[in-house]
């Protein structure tokens, strides 16, 4: 690759100073608090922190998406390559930087990729003629061209990630800001944004700002890596992939993920009955003649391309997809065929947390979504009794001191933690999760693992977890699938079969 160009001006891409900002006008909760950050040009920069420390915020500030769009900015100032960013309008802005969102449903205005790419060059009056032409390219560039004219809503969360990713690109910014960008990518796919990226990067000096928990992706290409805390403070920067080592423990003390921090405990575990048996299932061209099986009481995981078929799977159990071949369920009286059993029972002994889990809330807050569900799934329980476990439940998981929010106004790291909670005041024998721990900073993502474990081991709760975490599946799970060839092959996950397996069956 080309080096890239040191003379590039040492004005700094983003520079917010003494930012203070929170979302309501009579609000006493300060998302950022006297927040100053100055992002270098040509470089590629990530920020990590803790869930809820107003990472998402302030890249929304930066963006100048905020306070145009809602929010008080009470004090302080932000600058894009050395302009204010009050003092643009949005098309003005986009020349200088683009945005993607944590949720890419948010970013979408249109219902196919090749009208939104359109709809993002009319924004920036590119000629009409030249439009058809740029959308071709990039989406080739992204490998979307088959994607194209297919509605938004029938793609995977990976799929609709690199569709917002080849929209940004579209517009042609000096800079790039990413908010968890591969939160529902699978690895391979991670990899090549990452080579794109890069390339991008050190041949036309394109700035780059990823916020993300995981450091996988960047550790070895980013130019810094930045820690955020409370109130959008740095803790510390500097990181790189050559000091990592030294930085480590505070990673550490700040309950923040790093590339080989997970740890298996790998136990002898006994054999478990069966929960569910999937035999020669077919459905919509995913998986075809896939079979699995399910043990009682254990976390099973499910790795796999974005697209392939996972969170279709999870519909199909509940009823919403058909499929061919076999899939029985064991609610307590034997392996029975799920086609038998009504969608209603199903909700009674499955639940679910989606992909994108605001799809789910139901309440005006955060205290009310958990408290509805104690009283749907435990109407036996006295409001006092009920009171002191929601308030206990909300403190473990962190959202306490959002108890009074809308849970739209949470980070995704947030959101997925209250789904959790609230799913799990269901009680039911089965709980299926799409990527859990997508938006989680390590020490939350290892709180809801911990809840889920001890109710696996005390209750028996049966867990069927998508993920393309592999180092959190290989850490928490005691089965682990992928999808392969539109299969549903079995990876070895413990000591005891690989022990069992020998030298030939060892891990894929």
């Amino acid at each position: 690759m080309e080096a890239r160009n040191e003379n590039a001006s040492h004005v700094p891409a983003i520079e917010l100073e003494h930012v203070t900002f929170r979302y309501f006008e009579h609000g006493k909760h300060n998302v950022l608090e006297d927040a100053s950050l100055s992002i270098p040009q040509g470089k590629i920069t990530v920020i990590a922190g803790n869930s809820g420390c107003g990472k998402s915020t302030l890249a929304a500030v930066a963006a100048g998406l905020y306070p145009e769009n809602g929010g008080v900015l009470s004090s302080g100032s932000i600058r894009l390559f050395g302009q204010p960013v009050g003092e643009q309008n949005p098309a003005a802005r986009s020349r200088y930087l683009s945005m993607m969102f944590q949720n890419p449903d948010l970013q979408f205005c249109m219902d196919t990729l090749r009208k939104e790419m359109r709809f993002c060059l009319e924004n920036i009056c590119v000629p009409m003629k030249e439009m058809d032409a740029a959308c071709e390219r990039w989406a080739g560039k992204m490998d979307m061209t088959s994607f194209l004219d297919r509605k938004l809503y029938t793609l995977s969360g990976g799929e609709k990630q690199k569709a917002a990713l080849a929209c940004l690109f579209l517009l042609g910014s000096k800079a790039i800001l990413m908010d968890e960008p591969f939160a529902n990518i699978d690895e391979d796919g991670a990899k090549e944004i990452v080579r794109w990226i890069v390339k991008q990067n050190r041949e036309q000096g394109l700035t780059v700002i990823a916020i993300d928990h995981r450091l996988d992706y960047w550790l070895t290409v980013a130019d810094e890596v930045i820690v955020m805390g409370k109130g959008g403070k740095v803790l510390e920067r500097g990181i790189n992939r050559e000091n990592f080592e030294a930085h480590k423990s505070f990673f550490d003390q700040e309950g923040l993920y790093y590339p080989g921090r997970y740890q298996r405990e790998d136990s002898q575990e006994q054999e478990a009955e069966p929960a569910l048996v999937l035999e020669d299932v077919s459905m919509e061209g995913l998986l075809q003649g896939a079979s699995a099986t399910v043990p009682k009481g254990r976390i099973t995981a499910i790795l796999g391309p974005s697209g392939c078929g996972k969170t279709t799977l999870f519909r199909t159990l509940l009823g919403k997809k058909r499929y061919s071949g076999s899939i029985k369920a064991d609610f307590g009286q034997g392996l029975t065929e799920m086609s038998s059993i009504p969608k209603k029972e199903r909700f009674l002994h499955m639940g679910i947390v989606f992909q994108n889990p605001s799809n789910q809330f139901i309440t005006q807050n955060v205290y009310q979504e958990v408290a509805e569900s104690y009283r749907r799934w435990q109407p036996k329980q006295g409001e006092e009794t009920l009171k002191a476990k929601v308030e206990e439940q909300l403190a473990s998981y962190g959202l306490g001191q959002y108890r009074k929010y809308s849970p739209y106004m949470l980070s995704q790291g947030q959101q997925r933690r209250l789904a959790v909670l609230a799913a799990l005041a269901g009680e039911q024998d089965v709980l299926l999760l799409d990527e859990p721990t997508y938006g989680q900073d390590y020490r939350s993502t290892m709180a809801i693992m911990r809840e889920l474990q001890e109710k696996v081991e005390k209750e028996g709760l049966t867990v069927l977890m998508a993920t393309h975490d592999r180092a959190l599946a290989r850490a928490v799970s005691s089965v682990i699938y992928e999808v392969k060839d539109q299969k549903l092959v079995r990876v070895m996950n413990s000591k005891a079969e690989a022990r069992q397996g020998g030298k030939d069956g060892a891990e894929n």
